[in-house]
């Protein structure tokens, strides 16, 4: 008889010793906390700490670090493997461990961030901005972790990628984001950030609970099966993925009309400046207020104002163009706000 499809993804048939070596990996004690519990909440909180002095200080090696250090994607993928397994006790037991997480990341992000509330500015920080507004692509790349990460944990002889897929997707900076946007008064971003986690964690779950379910981890198991408890997990987290669909779905178009409209205006601005001493330096186009910043720097007398005034009227459809020189002027021009 030749092989099935789980038996490739596991390299051979799925033993109850696989089973319970899993569980073991993924699930945590039940009823009150236990050992296992309290070094997966000091584990946590010492990645929140990284991820937020990381985000505040605009570091990329600190956030990689908190990446590798969180244990949160572990009850992730407990909770998409008890899901698989149709076990009601240990989907309930590995989604609250995960609520507690999300809850102490948030915490450890506001409480570290208050004493600075006052000095920094949060929307003049790349590693902060970055997390504010998820898009399709972000997605594509969860559905995909999903898939290593039930696939390495399930596989003894690939279990060392885990780290690289610990890194591959975002789950506890973009938390410590979230109580940071908050210490600084800024919920409009805050529920960017939420959203990037949201949507990580449930991509994750879906394709994690699938994997496992190929793999054939269920027919191997000896627990009690509810068939209602997984039918019921897997309709909720498909239809939160439906929704989370929406805003990212908004969220890509502003990303590829500003792309295209920066293009354009890139295109604009290089014919504007060939004959002059300046050069273009970058195009910006902010949608929060309707404009669209070229930066330029040089010598001598600017081109006229007016031609690119003119050709902007027709490309921008009403934003507003600044212009400014390296050396500090600046100009506006340009239709009014639409």
């Amino acid at each position: 008889m030749p092989p099935s499809l789980g038996d490739l993804l596991h390299g051979g048939p799925v033993t109850a010793t696989e089973v319970e070596r899993v569980c073991d990996t993924l699930t945590f004690e039940p009823g009150r906390p236990g050992p296992k519990f309290l070094r997966f909440a000091i584990l946590l909180l010492l990645a929140s700490a990284i991820a937020s002095f990381g985000l505040l200080g605009d570091s990329v090696a600190a956030v990689i670090g908190a990446m590798i250090v969180a244990p949160l994607m572990l009850p992730i993928m407990g909770l998409a493997f008890s899901i698989s397994l149709g076990d009601r006790a240990r989907i309930l037991n590995t989604l609250l461990v995960s609520l507690a997480g999300i809850a102490m990341a948030v915490a450890v992000g506001f409480v570290l961030t208050l004493p600075l509330a006052g000095l920094v500015q949060p929307r003049s920080i790349p590693q902060i901005m970055g997390r504010t507004a998820p898009h399709l692509l972000d997605l594509m790349a969860a559905l995909a972790t999903g898939v290593a990460g039930a696939f390495a944990i399930a596989r003894r002889d690939v279990s060392d990628t885990l780290p690289g897929v610990a890194i591959a997707v975002s789950l506890v900076p973009p938390l410590a984001n979230v109580g940071i946007l908050l210490a600084f008064g800024e919920p409009t971003l805050a529920r960017g950030s939420l959203l990037l986690f949201v949507t990580n964690y449930v991509a994750i779950l879906l394709t994690g609970a699938l994997v496992f379910l190929l793999m054939g981890f269920r027919q191997a198991a000896t627990a009690p099966f509810d068939r209602r408890a997984r039918r019921q997990a897997l309709a909720l987290t498909v239809a939160a993925l439906l929704i989370i669909l929406i805003p990212l779905s908004v969220t890509s178009e502003q990303l590829i009309r500003t792309g295209k409209l920066e293009q354009r205006t890139t295109t604009l601005a290089r014919a504007w400046l060939a004959t002059s001493g300046y050069r273009l330096l970058s195009v910006e186009a902010e949608t929060a207020d309707n404009s669209v910043t070229v930066l330029v720097a040089g010598n001598g007398t600017l081109p006229p104002l007016q031609t690119l005034e003119r050709q902007a009227g027709a490309l921008l459809f009403g934003r507003r163009l600044e212009v400014k020189v390296l050396q500090g002027e600046s100009f506006t021009v340009g239709g009014a706000r639409p």
